[in-house]
């Protein structure tokens, strides 16, 4: 960024044209790094909520695979 910055500066750009350009390199970064963050978040968000669904499918599956091998439930 800086290099791309004294570039334009030996081309004799006005202090308005450099003031913007900067402005555009730092909001890129910010957003750069917000939609990181973001998708971290989300991610871990996911992967904890699929985490807790497979659970749920186990405990079910294997408490249903208990009652089949005692027999079920019976009816009087």
């Amino acid at each position: 960024m800086l290099s791309f910055l004294f570039h334009f500066m030996e081309k004799g750009g006005d202090r308005m044209d450099i003031l913007f350009t900067l402005a555009i390199e730092i909001l890129k970064v910010i957003a750069r790094e917000v939609a990181v963050f973001v998708a971290k978040r989300v991610g871990k968000s996911l992967s904890t909520s699929w985490k807790q669904i497979q659970r749920r499918k186990t405990k079910r599956t294997t408490h249903n695979a208990g009652k089949r091998l005692k027999g079920g439930s019976k009816k009087k």
